[in-house]
């Protein structure tokens, strides 16, 4: 890949990424058609470290006539509640957190299968601070969620420290296994940089991995800024089936999604407060501010 394209899809925020290998350098993406649906894979409510209730993630789907996936650190409920309401397409999702520091999202076929994952493989380990990340390998973790029918992604490969893939020694090795057995990898996460998303797009090329991308949004006005764009009408019973079978045409990044600064901050102070608050005082009431729930939990 020459570094002129590589230029080239850097500046493609804003406009359809086309999933397969251009044939030359004069191609273009084909224009987006009425029947494609859009889908934001990748979205955090109260239920981990988000903002937005259920029933606002639900409106802003609605709205935009999008569907979405609830993808919370190590927790299901708010997944399954969406699944529940049956307004949008969705499928029943979470972020899983390893011992390595690396994530994982784990879609489901059935709202059964990611209940017995949970109960099973996360909640057992799961910890009032550090909420992120459970005393599990990525290789347990993998097996487990291979018992059930599942698509396993890689969620922003190229973030920041832990984060990122190529950080540290001493876990290299179980990090690459994990993502040569992963299915997906995000090519384009709404809270990363251009650099970030360009790098995590040519490795999930490398290794032909069903690219992915999302907004990772915590807040209900940036979700949709990033955008699963499939080729055919999506609901919550066919969309595992259209995801498995590469029914993709394409990832769709809006310009005016949140600055990559602004998203670090705000990312700092949500787990900052997770940090320094036991995560039982957190847990909120639909319409409930976070303020309010502490208060409450101290007072009972």
């Amino acid at each position: 890949m020459t570094r002129r394209l590589l230029k080239k899809l850097a500046r493609t925020t804003g406009k359809l990424i086309s999933l397969a290998e251009p044939e030359n350098r004069k191609t273009r993406p084909a224009p987006l058609s009425p029947e494609i649906k859009l889908i934001d894979p990748h979205v955090h409510t109260r239920y981990s470290d988000g903002q937005a209730t259920v029933r606002q993630v639900e409106e802003v789907c609605l709205t935009k006539g999008i569907g979405c996936c609830v993808t919370d650190h190590n927790e299901i409920k708010g997944s399954l509640k969406l699944c529940e309401r049956g307004r949008v397409p969705t499928l029943p999702a979470l972020e899983v957190g390893s011992r390595e520091q690396i994530e994982l999202i784990v879609y489901f076929h059935r709202p059964e299968a990611c209940e017995a994952f949970f109960k099973e493989h996360v909640e057992p380990y799961r910890r009032r601070r550090l909420y992120a990340y459970l005393p599990r390998s990525l290789a347990d973790l993998l097996s487990g969620a291979f018992e059930h029918e599942v698509i396993v992604s890689v969620p922003h490969p190229f973030a920041p420290l832990w984060k990122n893939v190529a950080h540290g020694r001493k876990r290299r090795r179980a990090v690459w296994e994990a993502i040569l057995e992963a299915d997906c990898l995000e090519v384009f996460n709404g809270a990363l940089s251009d650099r970030a998303n360009l790098r995590a797009l040519q490795l999930c090329r490398q290794l032909g991995k069903i690219p992915l991308g999302g907004s990772d949004s915590h807040q209900a006005e940036t979700i949709g800024t990033v955008l699963a764009a499939f080729r055919r009408n999506v609901t919550s019973h066919n969309l595992f089936d259209s995801l498995w079978n590469g029914s993709l045409a394409g990832i769709l990044g809006r310009e005016d999604r949140p600055g990559y600064i602004k998203v670090a901050w705000g990312t700092a102070m949500r787990h900052s407060r997770k940090f320094f608050v036991p995560s039982g005082l957190l847990v909120q009431g639909e319409d409930e501010s976070w303020r309010e729930a502490i208060l409450r939990r101290l007072r009972a």
